[in-house]
């Protein structure tokens, strides 16, 4: 029996690359196999595979060699956008051809397909769930009520025989994305949400967001729904190198302070729509508590506060869970299972947090405060603030939980950082290197400059404008450029300097941009997008045409380390209580800082014909090249100055277009 890190594993009892349908890129079998490993012996793999090599069909294709004659498989494949999905749709739409009883369904929340949630947001201040329940339970929405019947012996609600055929026509066609389901939902007068829930149940693949197996009461619901146990399915988890920082962010609960003034002056109408008496003690407890230590706060933005300060010790587990339960509306979808649309609905997660971290060290309590000014009058709002600081502990159960998973990424490195980070470090991994030929690519860092936070000032602001021109004006403006920035403020910073693009027409990210007017003007001719790591421009639109990257310069100033804010430097001390002292500082902060720029350095090359020219304009990037890959090193250039950048860029463009 072959060893994987260490583990014996069971190979798939067919050949892994059986239903792969294309002739193997370099590395993708590499992939294929180490999905069918995961798969066949109910484990979790690890899967680093820079673009270009095809990690999402090599993954479903090892899959498919585990589970395709396995007519009790569920495969839960989980984004972070919807966006992230049309891949997954893509490719078992290909898939298909070779296991024609393949059936998938993207699954949306019901509000985003809603045909009238217009009318309903109109309907109700209380959320538009319960907006929905209530025309549903009044009778007013046909088009749920077009897709179900009432027994008129029981009132038992069932699914129509119509209904039904729609269902079976849409699962027919392998694939169910939104698209085909709106239309048909359209067509028929159908609820759209209705029609993807019923199609969810007969899919071999069901795609959808993160949080609807690592968001705990979502889980459950959608399980429940689905008639599974979490160890009857199996895990893919696309660009996994943000599931930390996801359930990180998903497990927070924040309460502010007009919500607790809502929640007060309501206090009769929360205790009769609730029926639970001692919610008004608790609310005022908050209050009383956010009072107390604001008064002593002067001029600070934040403090660290004891988890009793938001912790009520008279409330009992069982309290709690009758408070979720009343008032939730009916409707038998996952997203119902952890509503935050009203304040009611924020301050009951909140009670519930605090009574986990009242429970554990693992988690860290603030006061929040944000000063600003309103028609020139000073303004200031605050929040109680809970968050986690182990994410080991909310992935780890659910991966060794599930019959197996498969988390896959361009940046998932280095690999045994993501198997602490998120408690697997068993796992069976692949690190793929790039499959892109060498001298396609030139990686030039300035030794010069320094962008930390006591370096900053006008001057330096002025040698960063004059290094993004050089860089502009010297590459050929044949396609796009990005130039990415740690934050907003810092862009504005140096772009109050004048910036030559060089021919290229400038675009500025802003918090609003809408992506669509981008696409729109990147096909007309190449732009100078300037934007911030980890922002709409840098990770949130598809940069390709035709299989190519459509931009052949990026240029990434100074490293987006975190601020230092009490849960930074709280999340640090534990990564150091966790993983040896000195090593919270890695974990915590520089690993995800480099890897926001290395995701933005993937998009250079997206196919082996792209090729172009990197710029880091920070000489910290020397320190910790390891966490980009040992590949990057024969493509560094470190240069003293503008003249030198030009010469290198310019020596290239002449070797690459020979």
């Amino acid at each position: 029996m072959p060893k994987i890190g260490g583990i014996k594993v069971s190979v798939a009892t067919t050949d892994p690359m059986v239903y792969f349908p294309y002739s193997p890129r370099q590395h993708q079998e590499r992939a294929v196999s180490l999905a069918a490993k995961a798969f066949s012996s109910n484990t979790v793999g690890l899967l680093h595979a820079d673009c270009g090599i095809g990690k999402t069909i090599a993954v479903l294709s090892g899959y498919l060699a585990c589970r395709a004659t396995d007519q009790f498989a569920h495969l839960f494949a989980l984004t972070r956008t919807h966006s992230q999905s049309k891949v997954f749709e893509t490719e078992l739409e290909v898939l298909r051809s070779a296991v024609p009883h393949l059936a998938a369904t993207t699954m949306v929340s019901r509000v985003h397909v809603c045909p009238i949630r217009h009318q309903m947001e109109s309907l109700s201040h209380t959320g538009f769930m319960r907006a929905c329940a209530s025309m549903i339970k009044t009778e007013q929405c046909i088009h749920y009520w077009n897709l179900y019947k009432r027994s008129s012996t029981d009132g038992k609600i069932t699914i129509n025989e119509d209904g039904r055929r729609a269902i079976g026509d849409l699962l027919d066609t392998g694939v169910v994305t939104r698209e085909r389901a709106e239309e048909r939902a359209e067509q028929d007068g159908y609820c759209p949400y209705e029609i993807m829930r019923w199609c969810a149940r007969g899919s071999m693949v069901v795609i959808g967001p993160y949080s609807y197996i690592f968001k705990s009461r979502v889980r459950e619901a959608l399980l429940s729904s689905l008639g599974l146990s979490l160890n009857e399915v199996d895990l893919l988890i696309d660009e996994a190198h943000n599931l930390s920082g996801h359930v990180l962010d998903a497990e927070t609960s924040v309460l502010s302070n007009d919500d607790i003034r809502w929640l007060k002056e309501n206090s009769q109408f929360v205790v009769r729509e609730t029926g639970v008496s001692w919610i008004r003690e608790a609310i005022d407890f908050l209050w009383e508590s956010m009072m107390l230590h604001l008064d002593t706060m002067q001029k600070q933005t934040e403090r660290p506060l004891d988890k009793w300060d938001v912790a009520p010790r008279f409330i009992k587990d069982e309290d709690l869970d009758i408070l979720h339960h009343v008032g939730r509306p009916e409707l038998g979808d996952p997203e119902n299972a952890s509503l935050v649309e009203t304040p009611l609905d924020r301050l009951i997660e909140f009670l519930y947090t605090a009574q986990r971290a009242a429970r554990s060290d693992g988690w860290h309590v603030t006061l929040h405060v944000d000063r600003s000014f309103s028609d020139d009058l000073p303004k200031s709002t605050s929040s109680l603030m809970i968050q986690p600081l182990n994410s080991a502990g909310l992935t780890a159960p659910i991966l060794r939980g599930a019959r197996s998973a498969v988390l896959m990424s361009g940046t998932l490195r280095p690999l045994d950082y993501y198997e602490h980070l998120l408690g697997v470090p068993n796992a069976i991994s692949e690190d793929l290197t790039s499959p892109y030929p060498r001298g396609t690519r030139l990686v030039l860092i300035d030794k010069m400059l320094n962008t930390r936070y006591k370096e900053r000032n006008p001057e330096l602001w002025r040698d960063v404008a004059a290094r993004i021109s050089a860089a502009l004006c010297t590459m050929p403006a044949n396609k796009s450029a990005l130039i990415a920035f740690p934050s907003y403020k810092m862009m504005s910073e140096v772009m109050s300097y004048s910036i030559d693009t060089g021919f290229r027409e400038a675009l500025v990210e802003t918090r609003d941009a809408m992506l669509e007017t981008v696409a729109q003007a990147i096909s007309q001719g190449p732009c100078a997008m300037f934007c911030v790591y980890g922002g709409k421009f840098s990770e949130g639109i598809d940069l390709v045409s035709a299989g190519s990257s459509m931009i052949d310069l990026i240029v990434g100033v100074g490293i987006p380390f975190s601020p230092p804010t009490s849960y930074q430097t709280a999340l640090q001390s534990w990564y150091d209580s966790k993983f040896g002292h000195g090593m919270g500082y890695y974990y915590a902060s520089v690993v995800p800082s480099i890897r926001q720029v290395a995701q933005l350095v993937g998009r250079l090359r997206r196919s082996p014909n792209d090729s172009g020219v990197i710029v880091l304009l920070d000489s910290r990037f020397l320190q910790h090249l390891s966490v980009f890959g040992d590949e990057i090193v024969s493509d560094i250039w470190p240069y003293n100055d503008p003249a030198e950048m030009k010469e290198a860029i310019t020596q290239f463009n002449r070797v690459r277009l020979r």
